[in-house]
C-alpha cells in the first residue's frame, strides 16, 4: 500500500513540474487570472498509516501562499499529532482555480494526558490545487512528501474563503 501511495504522490509531483513551464509562460498575459482570497478547511489526510482529520488554512499572499495543516488521531488515551507549515507559489488557471507547489517543514508529536513528546521534524515539498465551488467555499487537494524519509501525505478537502 505504501508503494502504491508513493507511486501517485511520484506521478502528481512530476505531472505538475512537467506543466509549470506552460504555466509561467502564460503567466504575463493572464497576471490576474488566479483563484484569490484566504481560506481555512477541513478535510481528510491519508497516509500508509492510514486516514485521517484535518484542518488546513491558506494566507494568501498575492502569488505566494503560506498554508498549514494540522492532522492527528488518538488511541488508548495517546495522541499523535502532525503539523506541516508552508510556502508555495500559486499558478493561476482561472480566476477560480490555482496549481500549487513549496517547501515546508514538518513537526510530529505524540501525548497523553501527562506529558508530550516531539518525535521529530523534517522538511517537506508540497504541489496540489485548489477550486473555488463558489464565492465563499473552495475544494482543494495536495500531496506532501517527507524528504527525511517519512513518506507521503496526500489530502483532500473543502475551505471557507475570507
Amino acid at each position: 500500500m505504501q508503494r502504491f501511495f508513493r507511486s501517485v504522490a511520484t506521478i502528481t509531483f512530476v505531472s505538475i513540474l512537467a506543466c509549470v513551464p506552460t504555466f509561467l509562460s502564460s503567466q504575463s498575459a493572464s497576471a490576474e487570472q488566479r483563484m484569490k482570497g484566504s481560506y481555512v478547511g477541513a478535510g481528510v489526510s491519508v497516509d500508509s498509516g492510514g486516514a485521517s482529520p484535518t484542518v488546513n488554512g491558506r494566507l494568501d499572499l498575492d502569488s505566494f501562499s503560506i498554508r498549514a495543516t494540522v492532522t492527528g488521531a488518538c488511541e488508548s488515551g495517546v495522541c499523535a499529532t502532525l503539523f506541516i507549515p508552508t510556502v508555495t507559489y500559486d499558478f493561476g488557471l482561472s480566476e477560480n482555480a490555482n496549481i500549487y507547489a513549496g517547501i515546508g517543514g514538518s513537526v510530529f508529536t505524540l501525548s497523553d494526558s501527562s506529558s508530550s513528546v516531539s518525535l521529530g521534524t523534517g522538511a517537506v515539498l508540497q504541489a496540489g490545487a485548489e477550486g473555488a465551488i463558489s464565492k465563499d467555499f473552495v475544494v482543494y487537494g495536495d500531496g506532501t512528501y517527507f524528504t527525511n524519509g517519512g513518506g507521503t501525505l496526500l489530502k483532500v478537502g473543502f475551505g471557507y474563503k475570507w
